[in-house]
């Protein structure tokens, strides 16, 4: 059932991919995405699949067969409460881990110092996945 539970902010974000099936079970398996949506015809420039990454964060994954270089995203960024977890479950889906979990303190402009730890994945279909853990100490 089509539900979108913001009130406001981005809608989605557009994923192109040549194999939806296989991204679809990725972001389901891998990430924990919920599915919200499918339209068009199989193998159709307009077959998509909406999946709720959390919290109503949207993404749109659309099918092509068309060349899509340009205007792939540099990474996803998804916020985790254990990195390790999903980092493994990221892999069990088909992921290629790209480093351990790392830990770093950002100093901002206004002075401020953001702990975070981070650690990115290669989705099976390409696209570079990270996923962020806020350290508050």
């Amino acid at each position: 059932m089509y539900t979108i539970t913001k009130k406001q902010g981005i809608h989605h974000v557009c994923l192109k991919t040549r194999d939806i099936a296989r991204t679809v079970k990725f972001y389901i398996e891998g990430l924990g995405a919920r599915f919200v949506v499918e339209w068009g015809k199989d193998g159709a420039e307009d077959h998509a699949v909406l999946v709720d990454l959390g919290d109503g964060d949207i993404l749109e994954i659309y099918e092509t067969k068309k060349d899509f270089a340009d205007g792939m995203w540099e990474h996803l960024a998804v916020h985790t409460m254990d990195i390790e977890e999903s980092v493994r479950r990221a892999a069990a889906a088909g992921a290629t881990p790209l480093g351990v979990p790392r830990h770093s303190n950002i100093p901002t402009r206004s002075g401020e110092i953001v702990g975070l730890s981070f650690s990115y994945v290669r989705a099976p279909g390409g696209e570079l996945v990270e996923f962020i853990q806020d350290d508050h100490k």
